[in-house]
């Protein structure tokens, strides 16, 4: 898989995918490296073994680096909770910042 044919998927975090702060596999796929991982609330940045990047919490998104921060920038960084604003900002730098797998 190249990074212009990642696959982006969205969907609600499922019990069966184990602990969102600290996931071993996604979808199949075993997490490689852990980016970070967040202070407030079960969530992390990882890497995985087949190159993309997943965002865990309530939700797990899973695309390339370039397709989590589209998708983070046009949802829109404005949530009821200062916290969630903050992670997802964090989250949206190391993707802008991260060179391409």
């Amino acid at each position: 898989m190249t990074l212009g044919e990642a696959i982006f998927s969205v969907r609600p975090w499922q019990p069966e995918l184990g602990d969102p702060a600290d996931p071993t596999a996604l979808l199949g796929v075993p997490v490689v490296h852990r980016l970070l991982r967040r202070p407030d609330a079960p969530g992390a940045l990882v890497v995985l073994a087949d190159r993309r990047y997943a965002l865990t919490g309530p939700v797990l998104i899973v695309g390339s680096a370039r397709q989590l921060a589209g998708y983070l920038r046009r949802r829109g960084v404005r949530h009821p909770s200062p916290a969630q604003d903050a992670w997802l900002l964090r989250v949206l730098s190391v993707l802008t910042q991260r060179p391409r797998p």
